[in-house]
């Protein structure tokens, strides 16, 4: 049609719109990861009550509770950019989450690094990296380094991730969620926002476990609980996933954008 103001202010007032149907159909699809992140969240919450009943040991336990409470703030936030499928939105919070419970890991592990960072010294995310796949108790080198770069990438401007939206190309609005987002990277970030809840979940309720013990002794009943539900959960995501992107391939062979 005609490009005309009153019709550019409407499209513009429809946005929540596009907005509330997409959020309608990716949580209708995500119902079992919303489930299990939540339980892991309640979980995290619940040590967090928990841990406002007891005073702090030290230096290190202080840096712990600083750094749970920002994950679990950015990792709960970003749950609702994902499943409404505004994923570019949602990369840089997942990347913080990301950095920040890496970092929280090392502290739990060396109260060393826990006391220089409380007295301002950056740390990197590479220096962490590497003290992490050092102890026998941190994380895989290879495994951290492929989720930094997945967040760092996405949260920059690349041609992968940047949508084409053929504006004036036979599209003559392309703004806010007008567009289905690529199911398959729903998907792959629905996965990769589960493994950093269970990063979290594991490890400060490892390093509270002497804590938690006398104070709230199911805790660790429902931790088990959250971690069994997680498992198919985690399966069902990394299925979905392969076969979309195969999916997604396939229409862009057939659409000439792909040889």
């Amino acid at each position: 049609m005609p490009y005309s103001v009153a019709e550019a202010h409407k499209l513009f007032e429809q946005l929540p719109v596009f907005a509330a149907t997409r959020l309608r159909e990716i949580s209708g699809m995500a119902e079992p990861y919303i489930k299990v992140t939540d339980r892991y969240a309640k979980l995290v919450a619940r040590l967090t009550n928990l841990l406002g009943h007891t005073p702090p040991r030290d230096a290190q336990d202080r840096v712990i509770r600083d750094l749970l409470a920002d994950v679990f703030d950015f990792l709960y936030e970003a749950r609702s950019l994902i499943v409404g499928g505004k994923l570019s939105i949602a990369y840089p919070l997942a990347r913080r989450a990301y950095e920040s419970l890496s970092l929280l890991h090392l502290c739990s592990l060396e109260s060393a690094w826990a006391v220089k960072w409380q007295r301002g010294k950056q740390i990197g995310n590479a220096e962490v990296r590497k003290h992490l796949s050092a102890n026998p108790m941190g994380e895989p080198e290879a495994a951290m380094k492929e989720l930094y770069s997945f967040f760092s990438e996405a949260s920059h401007p690349n041609r992968d991730l940047v949508s084409g939206r053929m504006l004036g190309e036979g599209n003559e609005f392309v703004l806010g969620l007008i567009g289905k987002p690529e199911l398959f990277l729903v998907v792959d970030y629905c996965a990769k926002h589960l493994e950093l809840w269970h990063w979290l979940a594991a490890t400060v309720s490892y390093f509270y476990r002497e804590v938690i013990g006398p104070k709230d002794p199911e805790y660790f009943e429902e931790y088990q609980q959250c971690f069994e539900q997680a498992k198919p959960v985690k399966r069902w995501l990394a299925e979905n996933s392969v076969s979309l992107h195969a999916e997604a391939l396939e229409i862009a062979r057939k659409e000439g954008h792909i040889k």
